[in-house]
């Protein structure tokens, strides 16, 4: 099993060069998961904590969609924002499902696995603003993860050129929008959250973003996204 409890080389040196510690995220995360009477964990390995940073290079960032928090049920979540690992085999989360509603009606696509690795190895950075859950919680562990996200954004906008921002709900626009994002190389696509059934942003079944963003790309949509 691949171990992702910390972050990779190339991101961990562009987190510490903006000055941030991330000595106080290791040590929030032997707090989280291995503190005294535990409640259930989201995702439930702390190997998988750092996943999408292992599977995106910094270097071959090119989409960043941002979620919220992981999955409240553990077996849902494995560190990658949106995705299930291979190993839940229950119903599809609402999220998920409209995301793949809105790629079939853009690019007539149709997922044959709801695990989002490939399109992690292809660049798309699947971050959540809070890499943990404590299950029963009503709160994801914001106050813990909020001040690293912001980091991680503000690396992205001044060291990548053209990277799509697909932003979905007022929680992923607030946060990105909290971070001065100054690359005019880069692109936003905005829209509702995937679970909203009707919001004041155009919901994915309306303006699905991934034909757009990979026309300003030059990827293949067809391959970029397929699954």
């Amino acid at each position: 099993m691949n171990d992702y409890a910390r972050l990779p080389e190339d991101w961990a040196r562009a987190v510490a060069a903006t000055g941030y510690d991330l000595a106080q995220v290791y040590a929030a995360l032997d707090n989280i998961y291995g503190g005294p009477g535990t409640h259930p964990i989201s995702p439930p390995a702390r190997a998988d904590v750092f996943r999408a940073f292992h599977l995106t290079p910094l270097a071959d960032v090119r989409v960043v969609i941002i979620g919220e928090d992981p999955y409240p049920d553990p077996s849902q979540a494995h560190g990658l924002a949106f995705s299930t690992p291979p190993t839940y085999l229950g119903e599809r989360p609402t999220s998920l499902g409209r995301i793949f509603g809105a790629l079939r009606r853009d690019l007539g696509l149709l997922p044959s696995q709801d695990d989002l690795s490939p399109w992690a190895q292809r660049g798309v950075l699947l971050l959540n603003v809070a890499l943990t859950h404590r299950a029963g919680s009503a709160m994801p562990d914001l106050p813990t993860w909020r001040r690293f996200t912001e980091e991680v954004l503000g690396v992205i906008d001044r060291q990548l050129q053209e990277v799509a921002w697909l932003l979905w709900g007022d929680f992923a626009n607030d946060i990105a929008d909290s971070v001065p994002r100054t690359n005019q190389r880069h692109r936003t696509f905005r829209n509702a959250h995937p679970r909203a059934g009707r919001a004041k942003r155009s919901t994915l079944a309306q303006s699905p973003p991934f034909l757009a963003a990979s026309t300003f790309l030059g990827t293949d949509p067809h391959i970029y996204w397929t699954l």
